[in-house]
């Protein structure tokens, strides 16, 4: 079995700098783990007041948000969310997370496949790039 605590994960910080709203923290756990091609994960956390910035990504994803409240917008459609939270993101939809609650919002998501590009408006730091995919795995970035 291989499983792992969210809380032991070593994240990497990412922002925008053209809007120091955009911070974010993220890894992706599964990444190069035998017998998970069929499936991608992510998981990521926004401190209040900051935002997840707007992206598509490849593959269809649902997100669950673990704790915190923010809004989510997924198209041109926005609702707030709060621990719980099931969020179906179909691929290539614009989509992000944002923090309006007082706690650090946590939150997984599944991609329909292990292979995941997501692309966002503007450079995601410390990468640098606005188009990040595999095979990039966030721990190989340190």
């Amino acid at each position: 079995m291989f499983a792992v605590q969210s809380s032991d994960l070593e994240l990497l910080q990412a922002w925008q700098e053209h809007d120091p709203r955009l911070r974010w923290r993220v890894q992706f756990p599964f990444m190069g783990v035998p017998n998970t091609e069929s499936f991608g994960v992510v998981y990521f956390e926004v401190e209040p007041g900051d935002a997840l910035a707007t992206h598509t990504d490849s593959k269809d994803e649902i997100v669950i948000l673990l704790s915190g409240h923010g809004e989510g917008t997924v198209g041109d459609e926005t609702q707030r969310l709060s621990a719980g939270a099931v969020v179906f993101i179909p691929a290539m939809v614009p989509h992000g997370f944002c923090n309006t609650g007082t706690e650090t919002l946590r939150a997984v998501g599944i991609f329909a496949g292990a292979m995941v590009t997501s692309t966002f408006a503007e450079p995601v730091m410390p990468l640098g790039q606005r188009v990040i995919g595999p095979p990039l795995a966030v721990h190989e970035v340190r």
